[in-house]
C-alpha cells in the first residue's frame, strides 16, 4: 500500500504518532502505545514490507488503546453491551476509525480484537497482540517477554501460541 492510498487519521498516528481528537489517552498509556507502534514499525521493518505498510503497522500501535481511558457511558454508545467494559476500548475505537473513514479492514480488525484474540486475524492483528504485550516499557516478566522479543518476528506464531498461553 502506497503512502497515498492511507486514510490521513491512520497516516498521522503512523507517521508522527498523532492521536485523532477523539482520543482519549492518558500520557502514561499515549507512551505504551507510541512503543507498541515503534515495535511493530521495527518487525514491518525486519519482514521488509513497503512502506506503506510499515505506516499502518506502527499507526496500528499507536492507535490500540486511542480510547482506553474514555469514560463508560462513551464505549458502550459505541459498542453497546456486547463487549466487556475492560475490553470495549478496542472494538470502540474501531468504530470511531470507521466513523472517520478508515476502511483498512485488516487494521480495524486488528485494533478490535487486539485484548482478546480472533481466528481471523492475519499478521498485522498477531503482531499487534504480541507487541502490545512484549513492549519493552512494561515492568513483568521483563527476562521472559525479552527472550520472546528477541525470537521476533521470525518465529511469529510459535511466540503468539506461548503468550495466549
Amino acid at each position: 500500500m502506497t503512502d497515498n492510498a492511507i486514510h490521513p487519521v491512520v497516516h498521522a498516528a503512523g507517521r508522527n504518532a498523532t492521536l485523532p481528537d477523539w482520543a482519549r489517552l492518558a500520557p502514561r498509556r499515549y507512551q505504551h502505545s507510541v512503543r507498541v507502534g515503534d515495535l511493530l514499525g521495527t518487525w514491518a521493518s525486519a519482514l521488509e514490507l513497503a512502506a506503506g505498510d510499515l505506516v499502518r503497522w506502527r499507526a496500528a500501535g499507536v492507535l490500540h488503546d486511542a480510547l482506553k481511558d474514555a469514560e463508560e457511558a462513551e464505549l458502550r454508545g459505541l459498542t453497546g453491551d456486547e463487549w466487556p467494559l475492560a475490553v470495549a476500548h478496542a472494538p470502540a475505537c474501531s468504530v470511531k476509525l470507521q466513523e472517520d473513514g478508515v476502511e483498512d479492514h485488516s487494521l480495524l480488525k486488528a485494533i478490535a480484537y487486539h485484548p482478546v484474540g480472533h481466528p481471523d486475524l492475519d499478521e498485522l492483528g498477531q503482531y499487534l497482540i504480541l507487541a502490545d504485550y512484549l513492549e519493552p516499557g512494561r515492568d513483568f516478566r521483563n527476562d521472559e517477554r525479552e527472550r520472546l522479543r528477541e525470537r521476533l518476528p521470525g518465529d511469529r506464531v510459535d511466540v503468539l501460541i506461548e503468550v495466549l498461553a
